[in-house]
């Protein structure tokens, strides 16, 4: 018998190929575990995805986050993000709504060379957002969370710790009824510190290490492995165990060569 719903797989789906799956979780002792700015902070964040190489030599990456936000109400985000062939981000959706706008969304981020495009769709006109923030370096997502937004940074990096690479984030914010969304570009410096080598996804990995440090934000440490997948990310806190926190992968399975 003649399989039907294979007959109505698109195309687009056949000709791409799983490469990896994973999961990332946030680890965090200050403020109760809270992570994020003031009025949007999230808690117990986790982010499981899954990455398919295209028939051109892109990417995909397919995923969902489920966080508390506030603490004790559940959500589960479906996103998608593509990648170019060195997996830089070219665009970024997240299926969910604005936070003062119930019936918009969802939110897409498309990074181009100078400028970085957002948009919310949205049944009434007037909830609909459509944002053009000029951007003048390599650049990523400070938050929301993105950990291929900033392994898509340090991909551009130079290994030389001699060297420093200005760069810019993005932080994208939900103030108020008034202000549903705000865009601020911060500028910020990247250095490379060398290898490191690091256990991590029931794996050890060689990894490649980098500070960042963005304007009047703390500076966080960066592991990448050597195909620029993030391996963790730690923001500075005061307490000396700051960088065993943070974002950490913590499963991973791969099908090629990734």
């Amino acid at each position: 018998m003649v399989d039907q719903q294979a007959l109505t797989v698109p195309k687009s789906e056949l000709a791409r190929t799983k490469i990896a799956d994973g999961e990332y979780a946030i680890v965090e002792r200050a403020d109760f575990g809270a992570v994020g700015p003031f009025g949007e902070e999230i808690y117990d964040f986790r982010e499981t995805w899954t990455i398919w190489r295209t028939e051109t030599g892109s990417f995909e990456v397919e995923g969902h986050r489920r966080f508390e936000s506030p603490k004790g109400t559940p959500h589960d985000n479906r996103f998608v993000v593509r990648l170019s062939r060195d997996l830089t981000v070219i665009e970024m959706t997240e299926f969910a709504n604005l936070k003062w706008r119930p019936d918009s969304g969802p939110l897409s981020c498309v990074f181009l060379s100078n400028d970085l495009h957002c948009s919310s769709g949205g049944r009434e006109p007037a909830n609909k957002m459509d944002l053009h923030i000029p951007m003048q370096h390599p650049f990523g997502l400070l938050w929301p969370i993105s950990a291929f937004s900033i392994s898509g940074i340090v991909r551009q990096a130079e290994r030389d710790p001699a060297h420093v690479m200005e760069v810019q984030l993005a932080r994208i914010e939900q103030p108020d009824n008034q202000d549903p969304v705000e865009v601020t570009a911060l500028n910020g410096r990247l250095r490379y510190l060398g290898q490191d080598d690091i256990e991590l996804a029931g794996a050890r990995w060689q990894a490649y290490k980098f500070l960042l440090k963005p304007a009047l934000q703390p500076q966080s440490l960066i592991w990448v492995s050597p195909r620029g997948l993030l391996l963790s990310l730690a923001v500075e806190h005061p307490h000396k165990d700051w960088s065993q926190e943070g974002m950490k992968l913590v499963s991973f399975h791969k099908w090629a060569d990734f």
